[in-house]
């Protein structure tokens, strides 16, 4: 039996496992979406493929051309096969190196070796090469000029190509010669007339050693040459594909004819390749609309969506650094309400067609009016932020164009934008229950304006029926767009196990039925969460950070200590220490277990990752001084990862400033008889040394932040201790 549920277990999460993971998320929504974006299918007239038997005669009834697709591509590769290449000539190559040579020989001074040499390789573009250069400074210059000239201009009169290779990957026998002096003069040349640098390099030496007797001359004339050969013509792609490209234009496409009352086949003959195109022709002439081309329009815009709505996720994750919600978490819940509302626009648009059917007075634009398309902006405002939300309102509005089968396609698109904008930003400014029905009310009066503005630009009259029911319908899209986001936002919270502002408030009450349970179980405890509660929500508000995660999170940070309450001293009243009868391994095993079962608990009554990160995170990877220090003592010789937390260090502000509140608020209750001056040291002792230990390295916190943090924290202090703080002389003195 534990092997079944072992067995089960493991399937279970190697499914959530499979799931988590943004590539296999974007593949299912895109899917999804080609699903619901798919247009309306129809059926060919004529349903038959290539081998099946005529089921009766069939005739043209129209008079159509039929490209022969097939036909065309032969024809192209044949026009590929047998246009001969263009390659640029240079006449003067051989002349240019030639004055190159005499240039850099007569710039020789041999007063200044080193700039000499550099200038002479400089006039002949080659790289320096000092051991020819001293070869050259041998002879007299004007024998090296002399020599060179000789055996260079044995190769003037060939045409030369850098490797005969490349003239046969040309099917051709002949290639084009184009004068790079006169472009438009083109002569044909017989690829045997072509000579490779090889070959022009052993006519160029032969030509040389007939004319330099003397062998060292000679090999020094010939090193010196032989790198400043090249080939006097190239390849011209681009000429070359335009060639190909005009010729192509010249024999256009392939195409027969097909005559109206023409038989394409007789009863009980085998369809052939040519019969199936000439069905084919005829299925395309019956359809009302392309639907290649609809579809792949759709399939674009689609996937326009798709970059914009990851986009706008990148975007939104750079700008807010207090998310603590996973990449793929955020990816799946942005692609599952994008599909959700392209489901909803879907199904309303189908009624649209049916209400307009069976209600002739029901326009298909009043249940359009009545779509709750408000539903993704609302929900992505609550779940993420604005910014995503006001990219989710543009993503919609492309699809409701897309999906909205009406005459009123531009209308809709406005429409839907600027209500879903609207809804967003009503959000963004109260995100409780409340809240949201004034954003729902917020889209029902943006509808009512907009429907007016329609009608207005329309010149119909406002009094007709048709447009009260428009406008009823407008109102009651707004209304449903809260109902279906009041729905389905606890559905999206319970199967992300996210947190939402609005569901922070909820367990910001503290008569949830698990901060009652702490306050019997560990009152200590509870009474200290309470006022790192209050610490961390004046940090965070001190600093910009969300401070109701920071007074929510400091709630719970603590949770896991319902499980054995009395081994914390703050739930210790009767002065027993259970403690003083254990190993120090053993308490300090105890003590860091508090955020193992905390995390348990948080997933348990699933708290949202919120929550649950800052359990894990509030006490980093810090060391458990008392009690390693107690082992040292005791003559143990301890592990100092024995008595560190597992972590992980706060990852993002709110759970930096818990970890240093929940610092704070333990050491304050020594304190005795404390000054202004005495809290201001005690909090920057204790925030410097959690900033020492490195425990805030992986937050955004900066330095200025934690300034600002102290400063807050010394004022909840203030007043906490004000009963019993003294004040020195210089700090009870006011101005006069």
């Amino acid at each position: 039996m534990k092997k079944v549920k072992l067995f089960f277990a493991t399937l279970i999460q190697n499914i959530f496992n499979f799931f988590d993971n943004r590539y296999v998320i974007a593949v299912i929504f895109f899917a999804l979406a080609s699903l619901l974006l798919l247009p309306k299918s129809y059926k060919s007239f004529y349903d038959l493929n290539i081998g099946d038997v005529a089921p009766k005669t069939i005739r043209s009834d129209v008079s159509v051309l039929v490209e022969d697709k097939d036909a065309t591509k032969n024809k192209i590769k044949e026009i590929k096969n047998n246009t001969p290449p263009i390659f640029d000539y240079n006449p003067d190559y051989v002349d240019i190196v030639i004055a190159n040579i005499e240039t850099a020989m007569n710039s020789i001074n041999k007063n200044n070796p080193t700039e000499s040499m550099t200038n002479f390789f400089k006039i002949l573009k080659t790289k320096p090469n000092s051991s020819i250069y001293k070869r050259l400074l041998r002879y007299d210059k004007q024998d090296i000029i002399q020599y060179a000239k000789i055996a260079l201009s044995s190769v003037k009169d060939y045409y030369v190509i850098s490797s005969i290779k490349l003239l046969y990957k040309f099917n051709t026998p002949r290639i084009i010669i184009r004068n790079i002096k006169n472009p438009k003069h083109e002569i044909a040349l017989n690829k045997n007339d072509v000579i490779d640098l090889s070959r022009a390099k052993i006519i160029a030496y032969n030509a040389l050693k007939d004319a330099v007797s003397d062998n060292v001359l000679r090999s020094t004339v010939w090193d010196f040459i032989s790198e400043l050969m090249g080939p006097n013509i190239t390849f011209n792609n681009l000429a070359t594909q335009k060639a190909i490209d005009e010729e192509i234009k010249k024999i256009g496409h392939v195409f027969f004819k097909i005559s109206k009352g023409e038989i394409i086949l007789r009863s009980g003959d085998i369809i052939t390749k040519t019969d199936y195109l000439k069905l084919n022709a005829l299925n395309s002439t019956k359809q009302k609309q392309n639907l290649v081309l609809k579809f792949l329009s759709k399939i674009i815009s689609f996937i326009i969506i798709s970059i914009a709505m990851y986009k706008s996720y990148t975007i939104m994750k750079k700008k807010s650094n207090n998310l603590a919600m996973k990449k793929n978490t955020m990816i799946a819940i942005s692609a599952t309400i994008i599909i959700l509302q392209m489901l909803i626009l879907r199904v309303f648009s189908y009624i649209s067609v049916l209400m307009n059917y069976s209600s002739p007075d029901v326009s298909k634009m009043a249940i359009i009016f009545g779509t709750p398309f408000a539903f993704a902006s609302i929900l992505s405002a609550v779940i993420v932020d604005f910014e995503i939300a006001f990219f989710v309102s543009v993503l919609i509005s492309i699809t409701s164009w897309l999906i909205v089968d009406s005459s009123m396609s531009v209308y809709v698109i406005i429409y839907v934008l600027i209500g879903s904008v609207i809804g967003a930003f009503f959000t963004l400014t109260e995100k409780t229950r409340t809240g949201l029905i004034k954003a729902g009310l917020a889209v029902s009066l943006s509808n009512t304006i907009m429907i007016f503005v329609f009608y207005m630009f329309s010149g119909t009259e406002l009094s007709q029926s048709v447009v009260l029911f428009d406008l009823f319908f407008g109102v009651l899209g707004g209304i449903m767009s809260y109902i279906a986001v009041s729905g389905l936002l606890p559905v999206f919270e319970y199967v992300f196990n996210i947190t939402t502002d609005i569901k922070l408030l909820e367990l910001g009450n503290l008569n949830n039925t698990l901060l009652k349970e702490l306050a019997i179980k560990a009152p200590g405890t509870y009474h200290h969460s309470i006022v790192v509660s209050s610490l961390s929500e004046a940090a965070a508000s001190a600093i910009g950070a969300n401070a109701t995660i920071a007074k929510v999170g400091s709630y719970y940070h603590d949770i896991g200590k319902i499980q054995k309450p009395m081994y914390f001293i703050e739930n210790q009243s009767d002065g027993i220490n259970p403690h003083d009868r254990l190993k120090p391994s053993i308490s300090a095993l105890i003590i860091l277990n508090h955020v193992k079962y905390g995390v348990e608990i948080a997933k348990k009554h699933r708290l949202g990752s919120y929550i649950t990160d800052i359990i894990k995170q509030h006490h980093g990877t810090t060391l458990i001084k008392y009690f390693y220090n107690k082992a040292k003592e005791n003559g143990q010789n301890p592990k100092e990862e024995d008595f560190r937390y597992k972590g992980p260090k706060p990852q993002t502000k709110e759970a930096g400033i818990i970890m240093i509140a929940d610092e704070v608020e333990a050491a304050s209750k020594t304190l005795e008889n404390p000054t202004v001056s005495h809290l201001n040291d005690f909090v920057r002792e204790i925030t410097n040394s959690i900033f020492l230990d490195e425990q805030l390295d992986e937050c955004d916190l900066t330095l200025k932040d934690l300034n600002l943090i102290m400063d807050s924290f010394v004022k909840v202090l203030v007043g906490i201790f004000h009963h019993r703080i003294e004040y020195p002389e210089e700090e009870k003195l006011t101005p006069q």
